[in-house]
C-alpha cells in the first residue's frame, strides 16, 4: 500500500464505482488499524498479533459497507471481491444504446439548433446556436453570453435572441431543436409559464413569424449548438458573435441518415443473482 492514500486510491480506476468505494474504506480502516496498533505496541506494550489485525480489518470493513451506496458491475470480478470481504451484493448499472437520428426541417422552413450552457449552476452563461435548411446546409450560426445565469435561464435566453435575430432575413417558417425539455415546455404551454421578465420579448419575437414549432432531440445529436454555446460562457453579458455559413470551429455537425448513439442506464437486480449463481 502506498503511503500517500490518493495515490492508493488511483489503483482503483477503471473500476465500478462500488469497487472504488469499497477499495478506499479497505484503505482508510487499514492505515487507521495500522496507527492504532503502533500506538499500543509504543505505548502500552502489548504485543502484535497480526492475524488478530487481519481479523480487525474485516470486521471493520464488513460493518461499514452497509452505508456504501455505489452500483456494481455486471463482472464475476467485483462478486468475487465482495465475498472476499463479505459485503453484500449490490445492484448492478445496466448500459443500454440508443440509437438517435438527426432529422433536416421542412421545405421553406429553417430549423434553429438551440442549446445553453453554464460554467456553474448558476454561473458563466452562456448559449448557441446553429441555422439550418431543409438541404441540411448550415445558414448562420451564433454565440452569446449572459454573464452570471442559471442554465435553464440561457436556454430560455438562447431560443428568442435566436428568433428575434432571424426575422431580419426574411424567415417566416422556423423549427427550434433544443434538447432541454423544460425550455419547450415554458414556450408551449400558457405563456404564465415563461418566466416574466422574458413574456413581452417572447410575444413580440413569436408574433413576426407564421409558425413556430418545437422539437425536442438528444444532446448526442444536438452537438454542434453545444460547442457554440460553450464558446459563449467565454464572451461577456449581452456579447455575441454571428457567423455565416459554417464556422471554422465546426469541425462535425449533424447530418442526416446517419446514426448517432447515446446510452441510457439503468439498474438491474437480476444479473447479480445469474452471476452469483455462476461463480458458485
Amino acid at each position: 500500500m502506498h503511503e500517500n492514500i490518493c495515490t492508493a486510491y488511483k489503483a482503483s480506476k477503471g473500476k465500478s464505482r462500488m469497487f472504488k468505494d469499497l477499495w478506499l474504506l479497505a484503505i482508510t480502516v487499514t492505515r487507521s488499524e495500522l496507527w492504532l496498533t503502533r500506538n499500543d505496541f509504543t505505548y502500552n506494550n502489548k504485543k502484535v498479533s497480526w492475524s488478530f489485525f487481519q481479523k480487525r480489518v474485516f470486521n471493520r470493513v464488513h460493518e461499514y459497507s452497509v452505508r456504501l451506496k455505489g452500483n456494481m458491475w455486471n463482472l464475476v470480478e467485483d462478486l468475487k471481491v465482495l465475498d472476499f470481504f463479505r459485503v453484500l451484493r449490490r445492484r448492478v448499472k445496466v448500459m443500454e444504446p440508443v440509437e438517435c437520428f438527426w432529422v433536416p426541417p421542412e421545405h421553406n422552413e429553417i430549423m434553429i439548433c438551440c442549446d445553453g450552457a453554464s460554467r456553474g449552476n448558476p454561473g458563466r452563461a452562456g448559449a448557441g446556436a446553429v441555422v439550418r435548411d431543409s438541404n441540411s446546409n448550415v445558414l448562420r450560426a451564433m454565440s452569446v453570453g449572459f454573464g452570471i445565469q442559471t442554465k435553464y435561464l440561457a436556454e430560455l435566453f438562447c431560443v428568442i435572441v435566436r428568433l428575434e435575430w432571424d426575422v431580419k432575413f426574411g424567415v417566416e417558417d422556423a423549427c427550434i431543436k433544443t434538447d432541454s425539455m423544460r425550455a419547450i415546455l415554458a414556450y408551449s404551454r400558457d405563456i404564465n409559464e415563461v418566466p416574466w421578465f422574458l413574456r413581452s420579448r417572447w410575444v413580440a419575437a413569436r408574433s413576426r413569424y407564421n409558425n413556430v414549432r418545437f422539437f425536442h432531440t438528444y444532446r448526442e445529436v444536438n452537438f454542434a449548438a453545444d460547442t457554440t454555446a460553450k464558446r459563449g460562457c467565454l464572451l461577456n453579458n449581452e456579447e455575441g458573435i454571428s457567423y455565416e455559413n459554417k464556422p471554422d470551429f465546426l469541425r462535425s455537425i449533424e447530418l442526416p441518415n446517419v446514426s448517432y448513439f447515446r446510452f441510457n442506464y439503468f439498474v438491474s437486480f437480476f444479473e447479480v443473482l445469474c452471476l452469483s449463481f455462476l461463480s458458485n
